[in-house]
């Protein structure tokens, strides 16, 4: 089963890369822009990284043909053909920053993100699946625009639950004992994430844009019964 997972997601990947265009190609104020910061605490890497997509959020991958540009913080943001993405990667955790596009026509758009808001697995060892378990976190409260997910990956082959909360000045997540009963004994890698999203940006073509930033944390847990 995990096989045929990889296997298609594998496959999709392929399809994904081959599915783009050239930003030559296409009406330069068609270009929906997505810009995006995020912090992974286990390898300690900040990646800033934009998106380019005809006609909308869910167009054709775009590829920026020179002079076109993107950058964050000055620097280059380098096409990656695997995930379709511009990106370059920072040791350590980058906050915030500006990322600039400037496209075929020589517009451009300056775009300041929000501030990555750090969130934390606390001391935490062991989960009981026998009743519903309140999982509180290191970090501020839920804001504005901000979602806060745990993921569990369980023992038994393929089962992953996703816990999700969007609730205003929150500091934990109910997980209900029936999903995590079907985790599994065992130990349970562990993904937490808060992600701030605005649906648009500050500049942008008619076709506007979205930015996100987030940060990860990762932990081994025990789920016992």
């Amino acid at each position: 089963m995990k096989k045929d997972l990889i296997l298609t997601l594998f496959v999709m990947l392929l399809f994904w890369a081959c599915a783009k265009e050239e930003s030559q190609n296409v009406n330069q104020d068609s270009i929906f822009t997505i810009y995006e910061l995020f912090y992974n605490k286990e390898k300690d890497i900040t990646t800033a990284r934009t998106v380019f997509r005809f006609g909308g959020a869910g167009g054709t991958l775009l590829d920026l043909n020179e002079p076109a540009i993107s950058t964050f913080n000055g620097d280059e943001l380098l096409y990656n053909p695997v995930s379709g993405f511009h990106l370059k990667e920072y040791p350590g955790l980058t906050t915030s920053g500006t990322f600039v596009y400037t496209d075929l026509d020589n517009n451009t758009f300056t775009n300041q993100t929000a501030t990555i808001d750090p969130i934390n697995f606390k001391m935490i060892d062991t989960i009981s699946a026998g009743s519903a378990y309140v999982f509180e976190w290191n970090g501020n409260p839920l804001g504005e625009d901000e979602t806060v997910t745990l993921t569990i990956n369980g023992s038994q082959q393929g089962n992953v639950e996703i816990f999700t909360t969007t609730n205003l000045g929150t500091t934990e997540i109910v997980l209900e004992s029936n999903r995590l009963q079907n985790l599994g004994l065992g130990n349970a890698e562990c993904e937490l994430t808060r992600i701030e999203t605005q649906n648009s940006v500050d500049e942008g073509t008619s076709k506007g844009g979205r930015m996100a930033v987030w940060y990860t944390d990762s932990r081994t847990i025990f789920i016992d019964n």
